[in-house]
This record gives structure tokens, sequence and C-alpha cells, in this order.
């Protein structure tokens, strides 16, 4: 690696141990809009589950579970983007040191 590549790799450090601070706030803040979708997805399962047997399997009982289904999705979406986010953080650590 030559000077130049780790003169733009340091100054990408700078700019990450600036974003680190606001990307722990922000992980806050996720934290809990992960918590409420996961209770919501939690809260319509549980529904779905309570409905007699030919009501699941009708339209209203397909929409709950397919609802169901998409916010436990969100919640393994927005968990993936955090560890990558974390996972290029480190790499780039990495090539930098």
């Amino acid at each position: 690696m030559n000077n130049a590549t780790r003169k733009t790799l340091a100054d990408f450090n700078e700019s990450l141990e600036s974003l680190k601070g606001q990307l722990d706030d922000i992980r806050s803040q996720y934290e809990s809009i992960k918590d409420e979708i996961q209770s919501l997805a939690d809260e319509e399962r549980e529904k779905f589950d309570n409905l007699p047997e030919g009501l699941q399997n009708g339209d209203k009982g397909q929409a709950m579970e397919e609802a169901a289904n998409a916010l436990e999705n969100a919640v393994s979406e927005l968990e993936s983007a955090v560890d990558s986010i974390d996972s290029a953080i480190g790499e780039i650590e990495t090539a930098s040191a």
C-alpha cells in the first residue's frame, strides 16, 4: 500500500470515527423502532394463531399472516443492515491498520 492510499484510509478513519458517534445515537433509535416492529409482528402472529383454522385460510386470515411475516422480515432486514455497517467499518479499520 502506498502513502497516498494510506492517507486516504486515514481520512476515511477520521470520518468513520465521527460517524461511529452518530451511529450509536441511531442504533439506540433503531433498537426502539425494531422492538416496536417486533411487538407488532408478535401481536399480529398471535391474532392469526388464535383464529379458527377456517378463518386462517380465508382472505382476512391470510392477510394477517402476510402482515406478520412482513413485519418479521422487516426486523430481520434492519438487523442485517446494522450488521453490514458494522462489518464494513471493521473492514476499513483492518485495511488501514
